[in-house]
């Protein structure tokens, strides 16, 4: 009822009938606290391991510079020996950052040393730069577009940006939420009829209640956006591994105060 008063004061560019944000935000309530979003996990666990091997990224980017394609014979095997020597560095500076009690207890020992950068090269960095590789793999600028261009309406009104929000990351579904818990649009009451909205909008949180006709609905709206929430996180490594060479790709879109690039 609050997020339909507040959407009615507005006119203009804000003017949406207040039963379209008040539906949104009773969605986000019934699904608050119980849906969550599957991907943070492993997001949280790359960010971690990225903010300790990014203080090595220099070194590889020295590595990079050593490096000339024809000299490639299968992935870090090359004939071209300055750049063995600086990614050798590399993967030592990560054995500091990765693995800083077994560089102790290697010391001044050098072939210890060594072995210890190849087992962290093929145990640690590899695999993880594989990991986030995958993880960013769904990647899509569009949506993640989309996603900032929403956050605008935070200003606004919260409900509004939740209809916003939904209309960009699970438009159908949306729809489909709002035909099972409100009545036809041409039946809506007038925008300024509050008790008549308010009415309808306590048909809506019953129908999303547990048991209700659109409880489904509404779990796969908000879980949708709760899965497209990862694309700046992945936009953001994504282009991390580009810029520093360890994924091959292109950078159309760095976020919110970028443009596409066409």
């Amino acid at each position: 009822a609050a997020a339909a008063a507040a959407a009615a004061k507005f006119t203009g560019r804000y003017a949406l009938h207040p039963l379209v944000p008040g539906a949104a935000q009773v969605a986000v309530t019934a699904c608050t606290g119980r849906l969550r979003p599957s991907w943070t996990p492993k997001a949280e666990a790359l960010l971690e391991k990225w903010g300790k091997v990014a203080f090595c990224m220099p070194r590889y980017e020295e590595f990079l510079k050593k490096t000339n394609r024809k000299d490639l014979k299968r992935i870090h095997v090359f004939m071209n020996e300055d750049a063995q020597a600086k990614l050798g560095e590399f993967y030592l500076c990560c054995a500091f950052r990765l693995r800083p009690e077994e560089v102790e207890a290697a010391g001044q020992d050098a072939p210890k040393l060594l072995a210890l950068a190849r087992q962290v090269a093929t145990e640690d960095v590899e695999p993880f730069f594989q990991e986030c590789r995958d993880f960013v793999a769904g990647y899509d600028w569009e949506l993640h577009h989309k996603l900032n261009d929403t956050t605008i309406w935070r200003e606004v009104d919260d409900a509004l940006f939740w209809h916003h929000s939904f209309e960009a990351t699970a438009p159908a579904a949306y729809r489909a939420y709002r035909a099972a818990s409100l009545p036809p649009e041409d039946a809506w009451p007038a925008r300024d009829d509050m008790p008549a909205i308010e009415a309808l909008l306590g048909g809506c949180e019953a129908a999303v209640a547990e048991g209700g006709g659109a409880r489904q609905l509404a779990e796969e709206v908000y879980q949708s956006f709760l899965e497209a929430s990862s694309m700046p996180v992945k936009g953001s490594l994504r282009t991390a591994l580009i810029d520093h060479g360890i994924m091959v790709g292109e950078v159309i879109y760095r976020g919110a105060a970028a443009k596409p690039q066409e």
